[in-house]
């Protein structure tokens, strides 16, 4: 048995292959070999890159083994945030954090805090340069975000903050040389500001652990004593510092099955390198899955038949490959619903087995299809749907009331805010109409603060009726005993509990509200956690706090996470990728697109020259060549359909321009007999 765990392997596959199951299936006989191997539930690590990988392996797991192993399973982002707060007390002995116990910043208020740290140098437009945007407000956004992205690139990289100059300069970047060196200047305070207040984020987090954890002697020895087998999944999408920690793994003899993608790497520009990992095939086991998944293109290899397509127009599509082509978008996105709704009467599919991608969903798609699909009875569901928490009129509504308790945070609701929150937090009782009369008539705004006048101020008073007059005093007696001393996230909870919860709202409704409690509740703690800002009054923190929420920086997470969506699957082709579905039948919307032509690549800022081989790196053609990075999502998405793809293309775009794009050649040579 000793001998078997020095084993290095290496699953290599592509989409659909089964790689996840191979995996699995590699710890499964080594427990049934000898089931005491593995006498600790956490000495067992299986890593994997997505939420929904972890619950595949579990499931994998279950399948196998039965439901009694329950291993530790975590992503790559994860595992570190879980070793950095394990090992805080090592990391406060070699200096690198200061001894209270850590506190997370959300990437949303990881924005605020930086800026206000920055600010020096945003008021200057030192950082323009990394912003394409000529407002100083987006532009000074635009270069915050891009100076943290770069911050968490070199940590996923393993990269010193002294090295960016010499890497700008390499990669040949217009950036003058002093603006690289501010760059580096900036880069560093926040690193010290973050250690020394004891903050985490996703870049401080990766920074501490490749920077001085994977190097410290104490962390490596741990490593052996607490784990006997590591298990990772795509490890594709993982960032360099990853390699690393397996590579020192594997050095200390512990056992090791890896499953990798030779191409379409989902995660390619957000921080992956599947490269870095290379190094260790050579060393490995290598197992080559020749599993091809039923496609569209039958059980051919998809790569060579999607070349073909791509480089000789002449090729045929196959017959399952379906145009639907209209002249105007809108006349689209109604054909899309046709095709669907007469399909699913026929029987001819599930809604649960139809998935509509698209390179990128805008409102108007969203709306469409959702609302035409729901008047024929097609349950839609959105994947991963995260709008600002300032869309929902209930988290406007109680923004607003709110201003009604705490005075002098400089902010005067205006009467249609007044309005909405009216209509929002008493649907029954006063309607719009009552509502805006109440708000024009009975509101008096002040810079101190902002009160609601009993009814009677407004002279024909008789209009309300009892119902609305009789709500809207017990609105104004109910406000008039909140004490402003009170935390805000308290006052909000009392108001949930007073007047939405009785209204039945669904999940979809509830899931920004929860975000407002717990993002409330996270902003006051930054304040008190931070000796500086303890002090700040009330008003001050609360009139941020809306102004955040306004700009739309903060968004509702879905509630519950959706494992097995129950209808038609909207989803960009990023989203649809990352969580690794298939379907039976695709629609790929705007398929003439030229937004096709990027290959869905999501991509911080230079993210390129990050790499752990730079420009050497086979990852860094994706970059290069239009063609490769449309050839591999291409092999991607075809792999996850089986039965029938619609190639969704309008003429016109939504705003009249006639749009040719990579796939328009295949919207040509496509069937257009409809089911």
């Amino acid at each position: 048995m000793q001998a078997l765990l020095t084993v290095l392997q290496w699953i290599s596959g592509g989409s659909r292959s089964g790689k996840t199951y191979a995996l699995v299936r590699e710890f499964a006989q080594w427990v049934q070999q000898d089931s005491s191997v593995i006498p600790r539930e956490r000495s067992l690590l299986f890593l994997t890159d997505t939420m929904e990988g972890r619950q595949a392996i579990q499931r994998e797991i279950q399948s196998q083994l039965g439901s009694g192993y329950r291993p530790y399973i975590a992503t790559p982002m994860g595992f570190m945030q879980q070793e950095v707060e394990l090992f805080w007390p090592l990391l406060v002995e070699a200096n690198a954090v200061a001894p209270p116990l850590p506190l997370h910043l959300k990437p949303e208020t990881e924005l605020m805090w930086a800026q206000r740290l920055w600010q020096p140098w945003l008021a200057k437009d030192t950082f323009a340069v990394l912003s394409d945007n000529r407002e100083q407000r987006r532009c000074a956004d635009r270069a915050t975000r891009h100076l943290l992205d770069i911050f968490q690139l070199c940590a996923f990289a393993r990269l010193s903050l002294d090295d960016l100059p010499q890497l700008i300069w390499d990669h040949q970047l217009e950036i003058p040389a002093e603006t690289g060196g501010a760059i580096v200047t900036a880069l560093k305070e926040w690193q010290r500001w973050c250690t020394a207040h004891s903050l985490l984020t996703y870049g401080i987090t990766t920074d501490l652990f490749g920077r001085v954890l994977l190097d410290h002697p104490d962390y490596q020895a741990s490593l052996g004593q607490r784990f006997q087998c590591l298990l990772a999944d795509n490890t594709h999408n993982y960032p360099a510092v990853m390699a690393d920690l397996i590579t020192l793994l594997n050095q200390q003899g512990i056992k090791i099955v890896l499953s990798h993608q030779p191409i379409s790497a989902v995660r390619l520009g957000l921080g992956a390198d599947p490269d870095a990992l290379l190094p260790l095939q050579n060393q490995a086991t290598v197992t080559e899955l020749s599993h091809r998944p039923e496609t569209i293109f039958g059980k051919t290899d998809l790569r060579v038949a999607i070349q073909e397509r791509l480089s000789t127009p002449q090729f045929t599509l196959p017959e399952n490959i379906t145009a639907i082509q209209t002249i105007s978008r809108m006349q689209l996105l109604q054909e899309v619903v046709e095709t669907i709704a007469t399909a699913v009467q026929q029987g001819a599919v599930q809604p649960t087995e139809i998935a509509i991608l698209a390179p990128g969903l805008d409102s108007i798609a969203r709306y469409v299809l959702s609302s035409e699909l729901e008047k024929r009875r097609v349950p839609l569901v959105i994947l991963n749907e995260q709008r600002p928490l300032i869309q929902s009129p209930h988290v406007r509504a109680l923004l607003t009331l709110l201003l009604f308790v705490y005075p002098r945070t400089g902010i005067i609701p205006e009467a249609t805010a007044v309005a909405e929150m009216l209509t929002v937090l008493l649907p029954r009782e006063i309607d719009a109409v009552r509502a805006g009369l109440l708000s024009c008539y009975c509101l008096q705004p002040g810079l101190e603060q902002a009160e609601l006048l009993p009814y009677t101020h407004y002279s024909r008073w008789d209009r309300f009726g009892y119902r609305a007059t009789e709500a809207y005093e017990q609105l104004r007696h109910w406000l008039s005993t909140l004490d402003s001393s009170q935390l805000p996230v308290y006052l909000l909870e009392a108001a949930i509990q007073r007047y939405l919860s009785p209204q039945n709202l669904t999940a979809s409704e509830l899931a920004p509200l929860r975000s407002l409690l717990e993002g409330t509740a996270a902003y006051w703690q930054i304040y008190d956690h931070l000796p500086e800002q303890r002090a700040t009054p009330t008003a001050e923190r609360l009139r941020e706090w809306i102004y955040l929420l306004r700009r739309g920086t903060l968004t509702a997470d879905p509630v519950p996470p959706l494992r097995q969506p129950q209808g038609v699957l909207l989803a960009t082709t990023f989203q649809y990728r990352s969580a690794q579905l298939a379907h039976r039948w695709h629609f790929w919307l705007d398929a003439g697109s030229p937004r096709w032509q990027d290959g869905g690549l999501q991509c911080l800022w230079q993210a390129p020259m990050f790499l752990r081989q730079g420009a050497a790196s086979p990852s860094a053609r994706v970059w290069q060549l239009e063609s490769e990075r449309l050839e591999h999502l291409l092999v991607d998405l075809c792999a996850r359909v089986s039965d029938r793809l619609f190639l969704c293309h309008s003429d016109l775009t939504a705003n009249g321009r006639e749009q040719e794009g990579p796939l328009s050649p295949w919207v040509d040579l496509a069937v257009g007999d409809r089911p």
